[in-house]
């Protein structure tokens, strides 16, 4: 999950840059609501999914109703993600 750690040490040094008072900013940012939704352990979530992603990629077929609707959709998520990030990397590198 070094990809949340990366983005989320960005959005810090986004804070400070933006304000004088980053500690205001990080606790009322709109991004706060949506964290906060989810439990401490979140990044552990996370990580199981980009797990489940991997064995998905690797053809293991996952049914229905082994994943609640949350996680599909969280898993399709981080599926588009990936595939932009791969097409964003290609255009930098002329491939």
């Amino acid at each position: 999950m070094p990809e949340l750690e990366v983005a989320y040490q960005k959005f810090l040094k986004q804070v400070y840059a933006e304000t004088e008072n980053p500690e205001w900013n990080i606790e009322n940012h709109p991004a706060r609501k949506i964290l906060d939704q989810f439990p401490k352990e979140f990044g552990k979530w996370v990580e199981h999914l980009e797990k489940l992603l991997l064995i998905k990629k690797g053809g293991y077929s996952l049914k229905n109703n082994d994943l609640s609707l949350t996680e599909w959709k969280a898993l399709g998520f981080l599926e588009n993600r990936q595939k932009m990030e791969f097409a964003r990397n290609n255009r930098i590198n002329g491939w």
